[in-house]
């Protein structure tokens, strides 16, 4: 008994004192879901939908690797004050097991004359067609207006563990979306979308100033990422951003004794990142809670590995873009996991 009341009282500590500055719990044109992953039917990341736009809209979803590449991708209709489950196994078959990225959802308007677009019909396969059944090129429904005015959705994520009986949080970040004009929602490639609204831009030049929120200023964001890996705890920190975050920076690591040691975290992926604080090079053995500070817009120029790690495209440091973090803190000894969303100033 007296080891599981330390153990609540451990977990309970983790999120005290937290302050989270992202935007949850809107309906916009859109949202993305940071970390998706399954491993078959019983370990999948499952999503909830629903429509808030008074009428039948268009949903156009994109499964992205971790650097940014679309993999898969399609589209459901969804009546008004409808609800819509999305289970990621059963959407994208064995082919994607074990493989990590994130998905995109956005409401779809299509190019044409409004004589030219059909009601959306229900029967299953035909709701994101045109009359002749192929696409037209739908683009992203702007981000506080539509032809019916109010076209909105909003979505929540899990992961789902049945063999574990484990079910754990997976923050969604709210729009609006904003993509480049070209964006065509059927065949999105890594640099359409330029910024979500949920997130916090960064950039540390004028060309930071993406659409879809403020304008970044100097000083840039400095993000405020969780960690506690004590006896029984294991923590993933997740980094999402619009723009191509990979490279080596410099980070400070605190402990709960406000003991700062300067590290460098490298972050070898283009779009998300999971990694696990103890493979810090580095790390001292007193740190074993407290919170990882990043300003990944410091210098405005690329990470001097960029390039190294694959790089091709402008750099987040550069081009600018929005950028999410959350950590997953794991109790064995409760076996429980609790996820905490980044803190950004």
């Amino acid at each position: 008994m007296k080891k599981f009341a330390m153990a609540t009282v451990a977990v309970a500590a983790l999120s005290a004192g937290v302050a989270q500055a992202y935007t949850v719990g809107t309906f916009s044109n859109g949202f993305v879901v940071p970390n998706v992953i399954h491993n078959g039917a019983s370990d999948t990341t499952a999503v909830g939908l629903i429509n808030q736009s008074n009428e039948a809209r268009a949903v156009y979803w994109t499964f992205f690797d971790e650097n940014g590449g679309a993999l898969t991708s399609g589209c459901f209709a969804m009546k008004n004050r409808d609800y819509q489950p999305f289970v990621w196994s059963a959407e994208s078959g064995s082919s994607m097991s074990g493989k990590r990225g994130y998905l995109v959802f956005a409401l779809g308007e299509t190019v044409g004359a409004p004589a030219a677009q059909p009601p959306i019909a229900f029967a299953p396969h035909k709701e994101c067609a045109d009359s002749a059944g192929l696409q037209t090129n739908p683009t992203l429904v702007a981000a506080n207006t539509s032809p019916v005015a109010g076209a909105k959705i909003s979505g929540s994520a899990f992961q789902v563990n049945a063999t574990n009986k484990d079910v754990a949080f997976i923050p969604v970040i709210d729009g609006p979306l904003s993509m480049v004009a070209t964006a065509d929602l059927t065949r999105l490639d890594p640099g359409n979308l330029t910024a979500v609204a949920g997130a916090q831009n960064v950039g540390a030049t004028a060309a930071g100033a993406v659409a879809g929120g403020a304008a970044p200023t100097a000083p840039q964001p400095t993000f405020s990422m969780r960690y506690a890996i004590g006896t029984g705890l294991d923590t993933s920190v997740v980094v999402w951003s619009t723009a191509d975050h990979r490279g080596t920076y410099g980070v400070d690591v605190y402990n709960d004794s406000q003991v700062r040691k300067r590290l460098n975290l490298v972050l070898k992926k283009g779009k998300m990142n999971v990694f696990d604080p103890k493979t810090l090079a580095g790390l001292p053995s007193t740190h074993t809670d407290g919170f990882i500070e990043w300003t990944p817009g410091n210098g405005g120029t690329a990470p001097r590995d960029f390039g190294d790690l694959g790089g091709t495209a402008s750099s987040l440091t550069v081009a600018g873009g929005s950028v999410f973090t959350y950590s997953v803190v794991n109790s064995s000894d409760l076996s429980a996991t609790q996820t905490i969303l980044g803190s950004h100033r």
